[in-house]
């Protein structure tokens, strides 16, 4: 009888429990190396390994329809848990040059708690029958002999596996780990925006309020460094952010915050924090800068383990294209899997994945290179000026909104922005 096959994730998180569900349609075994404690978990709870889990969250069209595949159900799941569901193309926007227009899109956002979401996925990973968890564990290495055949572990020693996969997070120690057993060091891509959080839930009324919904005020270099959002959340809740870019911080005491909240001119932000009842303190949250350890352009790549997640690019969270990546390159491991043996399927990997990130990084650090007062790469300084002139056309173009709705959900190409809207025109007039 052949040995099981077995794979092993590094980290219990969003990210490493997608994958675990994806691995679990291929190997014998799936085990979860988590340092927090997970399993005594019942339902949604803050944990010390994930600080953003007090901020929101913006889970993209296509990531809700990646989980939607691998989670049938989820969707309801959450909704009977009190996560509302509307077209993101109803909320209102303030970017700096005005108002988004209301226009129906087909982008389905569900708005929740990130414990709430990862307390609905740990349930359905550990419910299947392959996949294990050892919690309270800390890796303290990769195990190399010729390909990588396992980790090293404080707890339970070295455990073994044909696939290690690393989610640690982007505060994870993957670099570390890989340098350690002779990967050479990767080029490493950093824009930093300077960008900080601070957030506060508040109790929602369960009556509309046409005063009180769903919003964001954008910043945008270089002038408009404070922005926020608030969204509804599950349990009749608010949650309000309030966010700074180059280096501008909102204050983490209650007076303070409110009156950071004051100075935005979005109007659905400020009512939130002056008329509801809070319901705990502000937290904060920094160094939101975007990360990209470029290990596709590493030769060799050793067989036996991949990175994936913010553990391989940490996405300036504004943009909301984390989960929704993270998603997706697990998904396309699964792919990479199913063609080809487990050695070759991790460098192909590697190299594939830099595909996933292309779009969302040049849209997040195009704009966040804007706050930079030296010289800017050509490229750069092109997508900025694309992605300048299309924001200053959304208040006056619906069209062209639902567009740009559709890349940055990334169900379209950036190519549909250059094309000009269908507009129907007068017989005989002049195009």
């Amino acid at each position: 009888m052949a040995d099981a096959s077995r794979a092993l994730v590094v980290g219990g998180g969003y990210a490493g429990l997608v994958t675990a569900r994806v691995l679990a349609d291929r190997f014998d075994e799936v085990t979860i190396v988590e340092r927090d404690g997970i399993t005594d978990r019942s339902g949604p709870a803050h944990r010390r390994g994930t600080p953003q889990s007090h901020h929101p969250h913006g889970m993209l069209a296509r990531g809700a329809r990646t989980l939607e595949e691998l989670f049938p159900g989820l969707r309801n799941e959450l909704a009977k848990e009190g996560a509302p569901l509307t077209d993101f193309g109803c909320l209102p926007m303030l970017y700096p040059a005005g108002w988004s227009p209301s226009v129906p899109t087909g982008l389905a956002t569900q708005t929740y708690s990130r414990p709430l979401l990862e307390a609905a996925l740990r349930r359905r990973v550990l419910a299947l029958g392959t996949v294990t968890v050892l919690d309270g564990t800390r890796v303290e290495g990769l195990v190399r002999e010729g390909r990588v055949t396992g980790v090293r572990t404080d707890v339970h020693g070295v455990r073994t596996a044909d696939l290690v996969v690393i989610a640690t997070g982007r505060h994870g120690r993957a670099l570390t780990w890989l340098m350690e057993i002779g990967v050479p060091r990767p080029a490493v891509l950093a824009v930093d925006g300077r960008l900080s959080y601070a957030s506060r839930p508040y109790r929602r009324d369960p009556v509309d309020r046409p005063d009180l919904r769903t919003s964001i005020q954008a910043t945008l270099a270089p002038t408009a460094r404070r922005g926020g959002v608030v969204v509804a959340i599950e349990d009749d809740r608010w949650l309000v952010c309030l966010f700074g870019a180059d280096g501008e911080t909102a204050p983490t005491d209650p007076e303070g915050f409110a009156d950071y909240a004051a100075s935005l001119a979005n109007p659905y932000i400020r009512t939130a924090v002056r008329d509801c009842e809070p319901l705990g303190p502000v937290h904060r949250y920094g160094g939101l800068g975007g990360e990209w350890y470029r290990y596709d352009r590493v030769r060799p790549w050793p067989g036996g383990v991949v990175v994936l997640g913010d553990a391989l690019c940490g996405l300036n969270p504004l943009y909301g294209h984390g989960m929704t990546v993270a998603a997706v390159q697990a998904r396309l491991l699964g792919r990479t899997l199913d063609r080809h043996a487990p050695d070759r399927a991790c460098a192909l990997f590697q190299r594939r994945v830099a595909r996933t990130l292309l779009l969302p990084w040049y849209l997040s650090t195009s704009l966040d290179q804007g706050w930079r007062t030296d010289r800017v790469p050509v490229t750069a300084a092109l997508a900025r000026r694309c992605l300048d002139r299309v924001l200053g056309r959304i208040p006056s173009d619906p069209e062209l909104y639902r567009r740009f709705l559709h890349v940055q959900h990334m169900v379209a190409s950036p190519l549909t922005l250059l094309a000009p809207a269908a507009r129907r025109r007068p017989r005989g007039a002049r195009p």
